[in-house]
């Protein structure tokens, strides 16, 4: 039993390198449709408004969508490391009933007593690190400060939805690797915290509503997800870059991390505001995620103005008054000619 049992030996970087790309293309065509979409539904706005909003709304909808794709990859996380630990606990088995767990590492043998004497709070504690994990990835590795904690709430819960999906295929279609009964416990679980997130002592009908018309509003981001992780990992078994003997689970957790480099490498480098140009601008200015940054962009540009006044303020008040000493110089020049006294009565006489 070693760790090649749930990995590929074969995938070697220059198919990392190759499925990363595809990945990535899938990413964009993904990006393409929503801002196809976002474009449509902004065609009501006013003209003088209509290209803003547009950016406004491709980068909510697209944030949202990363947050998809964060949250149903945490919640294959769990369901991934459920099947490796009973997996592992059923190789073990037979060394136990053989009286043969002696001689094997103290980690192994700890590891078999607790799941066999504390398997619910094991994945109790698997649960909590994977919401701890999505909670780094959408707040520090890949940050996503755009989207409302409502956004944010029915998004996580779909993807406890993706993962119900997922397994519901891999048990109808089948995982010749792993047994029925294994996934019936994960997608309890999820079951569970799904209707924990709707039905809870404090919450009135309203708040029921709420939470299933949040789910219905993001809806098309989980079609989206599965479509993405599903033709991905479709792909990476043909190609031999995942193996079936290693869990279907286990190649569409591979793909989903692909799938979240991916992300990492847009969210970044912004290569989904490359189709975001105002046409009206002579030179591109990069919209910026934030409505921090943004504010701070426009305070900026009105203080340059407000300098600008100034400076041609202080310039013409500057030109005038050299003007008028200009004038008061030839003044003084002229009454000098005249001996220092105004003569102007005797012009008619002639010495």
């Amino acid at each position: 039993m070693t760790i090649d049992k749930y990995i590929n030996p074969d995938f070697n970087r220059t198919k990392q390198l190759i499925f990363l790309g595809l990945a990535f293309a899938g990413l964009l065509i993904i990006s393409l449709i929503i801002m196809f979409g976002t474009r449509m539904s902004v065609c009501l706005v006013d003209s003088s408004e209509r290209h803003e909003e547009f950016k406004r709304r491709t980068v909510d909808n697209m944030q949202l969508f990363f947050e998809m794709m964060i949250s149903s990859t945490s919640v294959i996380l769990f369901a991934c490391a459920y099947i490796i630990c009973n997996h592992i606990f059923e190789l073990l088995t037979p060394f136990k009933n053989a009286g043969k767990m002696g001689g094997m590492p103290i980690g192994i043998k700890w590891f078999y007593y607790q799941w066999d004497k504390n398997k619910d709070f094991l994945l109790l504690f698997l649960i909590s690190m994977t919401c701890f994990i999505n909670t780094v990835l959408d707040r520090i590795i890949i940050p996503l400060r755009r989207i409302s904690k409502e956004d944010k709430a029915s998004v996580r819960m779909l993807g406890m939805f993706y993962a119900i999906i997922v397994l519901t295929c891999f048990t109808t279609f089948g995982d010749a690797t792993v047994s029925k009964e294994q996934y019936s416990p994960i997608m309890m679980y999820y079951f569970g915290l799904m209707i924990g997130r709707f039905v809870y002592f404090d919450a009135s009908f309203i708040d029921f509503i709420y939470a299933i018309l949040g789910a219905i509003k993001h809806g098309l981001l989980l079609v989206f997800a599965l479509l993405l992780s599903g033709i991905l990992s479709v792909i990476g078994f043909k190609l031999g870059y995942l193996i079936k003997e290693n869990y279907y689970i286990v190649g569409l957790l591979y793909t989903d991390v692909f799938i979240l480099g991916a992300i990492f490498i847009m969210h970044h480098l912004r290569g989904i505001l490359l189709f975001i140009r105002n046409e009206d601008d002579e030179e591109y200015e990069e919209y910026d995620d934030y409505d921090d940054e943004d504010e701070e962009e426009d305070e900026e540009e009105e203080m340059m103005v407000k300098r600008k006044k100034k400076a041609k303020a202080k310039v013409k008040k500057t030109k005038t008054k050299q003007q008028f000493n200009r004038r008061a110089s030839d003044k003084l020049k002229e009454y000098d000619s005249y001996g220092g006294y105004d003569n102007s009565e005797y012009d008619d006489f002639d010495m």
